[in-house]
């Protein structure tokens, strides 16, 4: 019985001390693209806004992942540009690297390069 017992206990630390362990970072994207809307943007597989106008900036995104290793996550930013009625699929030329327990910003400009990868299937 006391074996039991001991082994229940020791079951309950596990579990206790496996969730426990979260790993978070934050992104946000802002856009700096005159006269440009930005749609549908992606960092690492992970949906950050809908839709920003141009000087808005994204709500904080909390990536949030149980573990470690999973960090730091480097990527590209995908986005849609919507101008003058034509939109267009684009990701940036950089990569953005971000680290556990850090805050990104991730500013789209006039000046950022992106590639359309459509081009180069």
């Amino acid at each position: 019985m006391l074996n039991k017992i001991f082994k229940f206990i020791g079951i309950c630390i596990i579990l206790c001390t496996s969730q426990a362990c979260i790993y978070e970072a934050d992104v946000q994207v802002q856009n700096k693209v005159h006269n440009a809307k930005l749609e549908n943007i992606t960092f690492a597989n992970y949906h950050i806004a809908s839709d920003l106008l141009p000087g808005e900036t994204s709500e904080t995104f909390t990536i949030t992942e149980v573990d470690k290793d999973k960090f730091p996550k480097v990527s590209q930013v995908e986005f849609y540009m919507t101008s003058n009625g034509k939109r267009v699929y684009l990701k940036t030329k950089a990569s953005y690297k971000l680290n556990e327990d850090e805050t990104l910003l991730i500013v789209i400009a006039d000046s950022t390069e992106v590639i359309n990868p459509l081009l180069f299937k």
